[in-house]
């Protein structure tokens, strides 16, 4: 079993040494600054500089690289738009509109939290021949759902998760074009994952919430579906865009899937256990993934074919207790069977305590911050989970390192009306006051050269207008 170890810390390079510790508790959900329980920290020293490639997004999620585009990056709006960002001069072109297809955005009313909306894209490995990309959205019930529903009979799904191809012409994304390979009903609003990335492999890896709510147990939840084969929530799920031998006849199934061939479980399934796996990227053949936690801790996992990460049995390396009607928490203790051979996160660190809600990233392949390089570099999404006002609702920026004592992480993302001028985010269009907000981490990027952007939302709030695109620079 892999050895697991803890992050957080402040603006520098901090080192995670220490092991688990302390007793488990249901934290509160707006209070990180208590004592740390399940993470104890030292710091360090590498820092790192932002510079502002192009503004004016909404809820911008990850830049994905086009085979062939090298000039630019194709970033997710999650209300609904994929834009061209050219490096150079940050100037953006839409080239596809699905906003009319989702369902409508904000819980609590417009331009309020949601995790639903435009919320993944890959491009086919042969789109430079083929022009062929996917995407992963959050839409309206209108179609009967690729798999059985886990919802009760006369229970209405929230929405449907549905995984289209498009094909892109030198015009832009022809809308004529789209085919649905998959559509799955969704029993709350969120934990919808969806940062769909094709592996080394040639095969489009489709990561799956729960399916909502908390602790994997309300209505539509019935005994976890995280470890639930029969259901595709809860999962990474692995196919072959270029065959058609699934149920459907709208992609293929590897063979080599653990639960291929196998009646009545899903044959598209890779991995099971997952929370909210929101994030993922490959490197030398490893697929590290960041999977949101509940209500103790976050976690990194390295993702192997077949392999069972734990939730709602373990979270991190702790064990899950849901708590009846009352708030899930971690653990020493199993709370009831645990199956063999369950795969510990790589890294994990305090939720609420030190922040919430683990941005997946990228091992730093580039040449600007030589203190990165072969280090995977993520984030996170807030040290406060408050929905509506921007105080102190500001993400960190992480990276993880094979030592002796442990993982680093790298800068804090506050400070941008201090830091305004360092950083390159002067804009003489806009008041100083408007670098005096902070910048909620959502996703990541890299270009072909392996440098790393961040993406994210400054105004504090989820769709605010803030929405910007930053590289990674040496500080």
């Amino acid at each position: 079993m892999r050895r697991t170890t803890m992050l957080s810390g402040v603006l520098t390079v901090v080192l995670l040494v220490s092991p688990l510790s302390g007793t488990a508790l249901a934290h509160p959900p707006d209070n990180p600054y208590d004592n740390t329980i399940f993470a104890p920290v030292k710091t360090g020293g590498v820092q790192i500089g932002l510079e502002k490639v192009s503004d004016g997004l909404t809820a911008p999620l990850k830049g994905v690289r086009a085979p062939g585009h090298d000039d630019r990056l194709y970033v997710i709006d999650q209300v609904g738009k994929l834009v061209s960002v050219n490096l150079k001069t940050g100037a953006q072109t839409t080239v596809l509109d699905v906003s009319s297809r989702l369902v409508p955005l904000g819980v609590g009313g417009p331009n309020t939290f949601d995790e639903r909306g435009f919320l993944g894209t890959a491009f086919h490995p042969g789109f430079a021949r083929n022009g062929l990309l996917y995407t992963w959205t959050s839409e309206k019930v209108t179609a009967a759902p690729t798999f059985p529903t886990t919802l009760p009979a006369g229970v209405a799904p929230d929405h449907q998760n549905v995984l289209a191809e498009w094909k892109m012409t030198a015009t832009g994304v022809d809308p004529a074009s789209r085919r649905e390979l998959m559509r799955i009903d969704w029993p709350q609003f969120n934990h919808n994952a969806g940062d769909i990335t094709f592996g080394p492999d040639g095969l489009l890896y489709v990561p799956t919430g729960d399916g909502g709510g908390a602790d994997d147990e309300e209505v539509g939840h019935a005994g976890g579906n995280a470890q639930n084969p029969t259901n595709p929530l809860g999962d990474i799920l692995r196919i072959d865009v270029d065959k058609r031998d699934s149920a459907n006849k709208q992609y293929g199934i590897p063979a080599t899937n653990p639960y291929a061939g196998l009646p009545g479980l899903i044959a598209e399934i890779y991995a099971i256990g997952f929370r909210n796996p929101w994030r993922l990227s490959f490197d030398n053949g490893n697929l590290y993934v960041g999977d949101v936690g509940q209500n103790d801790i976050e976690e990194v996992s390295l993702v192997v074919n077949g392999g069972n990460y734990g939730w709602r049995i373990k979270e991190g390396t702790l064990f899950f207790n849901p708590n009846g009607t009352k708030a899930g928490f971690a653990q020493r203790a199993p709370f009831g069977p645990v199956p063999p051979g369950l795969q510990d996160p790589i890294a994990q660190y305090d939720t609420h305590h030190e922040g919430h809600s683990v941005i997946g990233g990228f091992v730093y392949r580039g040449r600007d911050i030589p203190q990165l390089r072969g280090k995977y570099v993520f984030g996170e999404w807030s040290r406060l989970f408050s929905t509506t006002t921007p105080t102190n609702n500001y993400g960190r920026i992480l990276y993880l390192e094979e030592r002796r004592h442990g993982l680093q992480r790298v800068v804090d993302t506050r400070g941008f009306g201090d830091a305004a001028k360092r950083l390159g985010l002067t804009d003489t269009s806009r008041p100083p006051a408007a670098f005096e907000q902070t910048l909620s981490v959502f996703g990541f990027a890299e270009d072909v050269s392996g440098e790393l952007y961040v993406l994210g939302n400054r105004s504090g709030v989820p769709f605010g207008t803030g929405g910007v695109l930053l590289k990674l620079t040496r500080g």
